[in-house]
Formats: C-alpha cells, structure tokens, sequence
C-alpha cells in the first residue's frame, strides 16, 4: 500500500459514531426520496431549472459575485449570447452551462483528470481575464483566502499545493478517489468528502476552484445514486453557512501536514449540508409543492379540485374554462403525482384528490 493511499485511507476508514449516524440517515432520505419521486417531465424541468439559477447565484456570491437569483435568471434567459458584459454574468453563464452539462451528462462524465480540465475550461469559458489559463493546471502559486465586504482578501485561509507538484497531486487524488468509488473501499459520501476537501487545499488551478468543487460535489453525488442534488441546491446551503464552510475547511487542512492529519471537521459540515439538502428535497415532495411542477393552467385544474374534493373532467372544464384536452393532461399528470386518484370509468370518471 504506497502512502498516498495510506493518508487518504487512514482519514476516512473508522469515522466516529455521530459521522456513521449521519451517513445512515442521509441513505434513509435517499431511499424516501427515490420511492416518492413521481414527477412529470416538466416539473423536473422545472425543479432543474430552478436549482440551477440558485446555485449558479449562489455559488459564484460565494467567490465574491454580486448577482442575485433574479439576475442570474435573467442571465439564463440569454443563453444564445456568447459574450457577457461584465464577469459577474460572465461567471454564472459558465456555471449555468456546466452545471447544465453534468445533470445531463453525469452518467458519461467519469471522474479522470480530463473531465475536470474539461469542465474548468467550460467554466470559464465566457471569462475573459481566464483565456490563457482555463482548462490547465497552475502555473503559478496560489493561496485560499476569505474575501472581505469590499472583495479583496481579507486574510488567508491556508496554503496551497505547489504549482510543480500540482499534476503529481492531482493523479494520486483522482487514481485513489476513483479506485475507491469502483471498489466501494468506503462509503461514497466519506470518498467524495476526502475528495473535494483534497481537490480545495490542492487548488489546481489558477482560478475557478472554488465554483468547480461544487460542480464536481454535484457529479460525483450523482453519480453514486444521490440524485436529490437536482432538486435542491448545496451551493445555496453552503453560501447561507459560508463561515462554517471556511472553518471547517481551515480546521482540516491545518493538519495535512502533521502526525494527526484529519478531515473530521469537514466530515460533519459536509454530511451536514447533504443531509439538509436531502431533507429539503423530502419535504419538497411532502409538502404538496405543486404549483411549482405545473404548467399555469393545469395548477388551475389542481386548485379546483382541491376546492371540492372530487370532479369529472366535464365540471373542471365548465368551473375554470380550460378546453378539456388540457384538463385531461393535468388530470394525468395530478395522478402520476400521487394528488388524486382516478374513480370509475368512461362517463363516470371523477378524480378525487388523496
């Protein structure tokens, strides 16, 4: 066993109680999760559509952006335009993209070292101060630092890898990470927790780091089953417990190079935001949320309904004034939901709502 895989082994292979309790009740919701997923195609588009403004926004505010959600949205809206006027939306159209990309594609997108270049140089692809560096590792050194109200550095959080020692670090992270994964030498969470906290004190490029860990926390979650991280955004949870993000972060890596090397502070803010975004996406389903997977006029149909408990297709058609093909389709997509079930046949049918 050579040493890299000792250090990270070590790290992560008898996490404490409280770390292996989490680990339990995050699957426990993964698992509610996966068995209550019954949404049509346009409310996952819609739901994707809007984890995608939230963590766009959120997680370039926490490099220092000043977009809100509603900017950012309308960022999204001008997808066909190449070049962006200032980097704030030069940024978020980047994490737009690629974020878009590895929702769609997380399943062809494994984790070797040229789809992370691949994903950085899509990153910024719209940035132009980042044009002859994106895609490739550092040249230069580089620091994390806590950026104050005004922008700049307020102080710095730790030291990075050497630019000269970046490719070797980076292959050993991703050889062991993926290894690990295949063999489920560990628990996923516990590997790609080691990972991202790896990937931050490594900082293997000269910008984008930062934005490209969530990126890469989103496929590497997808890919090992955690498909909630569609539905609700970490990056936004992570920006509300910005602070708690970069202690436990500097609490880790403060002791990467000493005898009792350690990633338990990072274990526990990580896990936790997993398991409030699981439990987000839980309530998400539990709350009757419907409104937000429904087209305008098929929300109508859904209110109705829940004004008189039961309909046929004729009294919704005659109550709200929607042509009945429409009432038919949202009658269809309220079942496929789980909010009314369907009664009788032919002429008889009603729907009732559960």
């Amino acid at each position: 066993m050579d040493d890299i895989t000792k250090k990270f082994d070590h790290r992560i292979k008898n996490p404490d109680p409280h770390i292996v309790a989490l680990l339990a009740e995050i699957d426990g919701i993964r698992g509610e999760f996966k068995s209550g997923l019954r949404m049509t195609p346009q409310a996952i588009t819609n739901l994707r559509k809007s984890t995608l403004i939230t963590s766009a926004g959120a997680s370039n505010r926490i490099e220092g952006g000043k977009l809100n959600d509603e900017e950012v949205e309308k960022v999204m809206r001008g997808l066909a335009v190449s070049k962006f006027a200032d980097r704030d939306s030069q940024e978020v159209q980047g994490y737009l993209e690629t974020l878009q990309n590895v929702f769609d594609s997380f399943q062809t997108l494994p984790l070797r070292e040229s789809v992370i270049t691949s994903l950085h140089n899509q990153l910024l692809k719209y940035s132009h101060k980042d044009d002859t560096h994106r895609g490739g590792y550092k040249k230069k050194e580089n620091t994390v630092g806590v950026l104050g109200p005004d922008g700049k550095v307020a102080r710095i959080m730790f030291e990075t890898t050497k630019a000269y020692l970046t490719p070797k670090e980076m292959q050993e992270l991703v050889d062991w990470t993926a290894d690990a994964l295949e063999k489920n030498r560990f628990h996923q969470l516990l590997i790609i927790a080691n990972f991202i906290v790896e990937f931050l004190k490594i900082h293997p490029f000269e910008d984008g780091n930062g934005r490209l860990s969530r990126v890469l926390t989103n496929l590497l979650l997808l890919r090992s089953g955690y498909q909630f991280v569609q539905y609700v955004s970490h990056e936004q949870i992570v920006e509300r417990r910005k602070d708690e993000y970069y202690i436990a972060l500097r609490k880790s890596q403060e002791t990467f190079k000493t005898d009792h090397d350690t990633i338990s502070p990072w274990l526990n803010f990580f896990l936790s935001v997993i398991k409030e975004q699981a439990t987000k996406a839980l309530a998400y389903l539990e709350e009757e949320k419907v409104e937000d997977m429904l087209s305008p006029k098929q929300y109508e149909v859904w209110r109705y309904i829940s004004s008189v408990e039961q309909a046929a297709p004729g009294e919704i058609v005659k109550a709200t004034n929607i042509a009945l093909g429409t009432v038919r389709q949202a009658l269809n997509s309220l079942v496929e939901l789980g909010k009314v079930k369907r009664v009788g046949r032919g002429r008889a049918t009603r729907y009732v709502k559960l």
